[in-house]
């Protein structure tokens, strides 16, 4: 583009003022040409393309083409009428199919209002149909132990809280033969231990064949070819049943219900009674010996050679001295109350229970194998210990509660 109202300057010949502008004149014409430039001239030079538009120069030209690169003209295809081909255009639709159509409006409607919803339906124009669940009534959250009620659909209607199941409030297990339970019963948490205090394994001797180690065994003994035919067992004072044997079986001998007279044994005898025995005094010191009463002891105390009663007791005072004759001292707090345990003789065996708490019983014992202050606290019904006086000292051999300073 040219620039109009350009100013000539006349230049004559050279050092001659003939035929040239003045200095005066000269500057003017420069200067106002210079501003018919500057006024005339772009501010921008930087051309930057946007969507659908593309821009090249040319450096020596000083030409800057734009160009269309986006839609630079519309054609009507089928169905469709254009207004115009380029400018602004509008763009009907005659209808689908090529038979103009007579579709007008598109609604959805919901089988169920109980099940969906619909908003939005129908449309004439432009928009959207939105479909959503409806609510079904129950309440959101969590339910513990849940009864619900749920339809052909899947859908949950009804939904409420449950009763917990079950009453169980401890579990224990009750040891048969052979059999040893510790940790029981639990009435919150925690471990029942099993232990098998019976046999555990057999390994064969000599003459014995075992079908295994674990599990169902069958111990047999090989026939060696002897020549015994027959055991039998008779006696004046002993009772004696199965016998004899001829082919296998067992031979039993016990002690007569009654047994009147003098016993005398070898030294450390052991003395079971399968009857009831109901009367046996023992003369001298029985130091390893054992007495089994398999169908009990019936009769006065027992008594030991430290004058101890074994099947006696005592309800133990507030302020009074525990009784060394008696196993037992057992007592009831009204208050809180105290009493005191002597020393006691080698071996002895003493034991302590609160059957009722009225307040605390403390007692205070003498030669304390724990040391310290030597008392024993009984703070609540159940609570018990056992003590047993061992190298001139009361040690505790067994504990339930007991509080030991």
């Amino acid at each position: 583009m040219s620039i109009s109202g350009q100013q000539t300057i006349l230049i004559g010949l050279p050092n001659e003022s003939v035929g040239s502008d003045s200095l005066y004149t000269a500057f003017t014409k420069i200067n106002n040409n210079f501003d018919a430039l500057f006024s005339c001239s772009s501010p921008y030079n930087t051309f930057t393309a946007s969507n659908g538009i593309g821009i090249s120069s040319n450096a020596n030209t000083g030409i800057v083409t734009i160009t269309n690169t986006g839609v630079t003209s519309i054609v009507a295809g089928a169905n469709i009428t254009i207004s115009n081909s380029n400018g602004q255009v509008t763009i009907s639709s005659n209808g689908g199919g090529g038979n103009g159509g007579g579709l007008t409006s598109v609604g959805i409607i919901a089988a169920s209002n109980a099940r969906l919803t619909v908003t939005g339906s129908p449309l004439v124009n432009n928009g959207n149909i939105l479909l959503d669940l409806a609510n079904s009534g129950v309440t959101q959250g969590t339910y513990s132990n849940p009864t619900v009620s749920i339809d052909s659909y899947g859908r949950i209607t009804s939904a409420a809280n449950g009763n917990l199941q079950g009453t169980v409030t401890s579990v224990g297990l009750t040891p048969g033969n052979g059999i040893q339970i510790t940790g029981g019963p639990v009435t919150s948490n925690g471990t029942i231990t099993v232990t098998n205090t019976g046999v555990t394994r057999i390994s064969a001797g000599a003459g014995i064949q075992l079908s295994g180690n674990t599990g169902n065994i069958t111990i047999s003994a090989p026939a060696t070819g002897g020549s015994v035919t027959s055991i039998a067992v008779s006696s004046n004072s002993l009772t004696v049943s199965g016998s004899p044997i001829t082919t296998s079986g067992t031979i039993s001998i016990n002690l007569p219900n009654v047994f009147a007279g003098t016993l005398t044994t070898a030294a450390q005898p052991n003395i079971t009674s399968v009857g009831t025995l109901t009367s046996l005094n023992v003369t001298g010191n029985a130091t390893a010996g054992n007495v089994y009463a398999n169908a009990g002891i019936v009769g006065a105390n027992v008594v030991s050679a430290n004058n101890e009663r074994w099947s006696s007791s005592e309800d133990l005072a507030s302020g009074a001295a525990a009784n060394l004759s008696v196993i037992a001292s057992y007592f009831t707090t009204t208050a809180a109350e105290t009493a005191t345990l002597a020393a006691g003789t080698n071996g002895q065996i003493k034991t302590f229970m609160m059957v009722a708490d009225g307040g605390d019983m403390v007692i205070t014992v003498t030669n304390p194998g724990w040391g310290g202050a030597g008392t024993m606290t009984f703070s609540a019904i159940g609570q018990g210990c056992t003590l047993q006086y061992i190298n001139s000292k009361w040690f505790c051999i067994g504990n339930n509660g007991v509080t030991f300073a």
